[in-house]
């Protein structure tokens, strides 16, 4: 028998070598259709799309990565799917309404990524609480 401990690191290992996985597919993704739209849209345009095409693209790796190799999970993909989207929306929501705030606590002039960097890290261990507990 398997020590739970030892399986419960594993699993988190798994989870955190999957998220880095989806954010280089979400950078290499956005490099690539930046240099793909930009000669043919508005830069703003493009960059916009860029983002929430390569964000979409390294969700469904993301989300294939923690269903199969992380949670090795047997739950119905709608459902599951349908669950992990509402967390991704509302990870995402928390993130910006989060920094936003802590931002205007700091002193003037201080970096956004000085608020960014602690509300993710913080919001990564909830996301996988929440993916543990309600998606798969």
């Amino acid at each position: 028998m398997s020590n739970p401990k030892v399986a419960a690191i594993a699993r988190f290992g798994r989870f955190s070598a999957s998220s880095l996985g989806s954010s280089a597919v979400d950078l290499g993704a956005f490099s690539l259709l930046c240099a793909v739209l930009r000669p043919r849209l508005p830069e703003t345009v493009a960059i916009v799309a860029a983002t929430i095409l390569a964000r979409v693209l390294s969700s469904l790796c993301n989300y294939l990565m923690n269903y199969f190799l992380v949670f090795h999970s047997h739950t119905a993909h709608g459902r599951s799917a349908g669950l992990y989207t509402v967390v991704t929306v509302l990870k995402t929501l928390a993130s910006a309404l989060l920094v936003a705030a802590l931002v205007t606590m700091l002193p003037v002039g201080t970096p956004e990524l000085a608020a960014k960097i602690p509300v993710d890290v913080a919001l990564f261990f909830l996301n996988y609480l929440a993916q543990k507990a309600f998606v798969y």
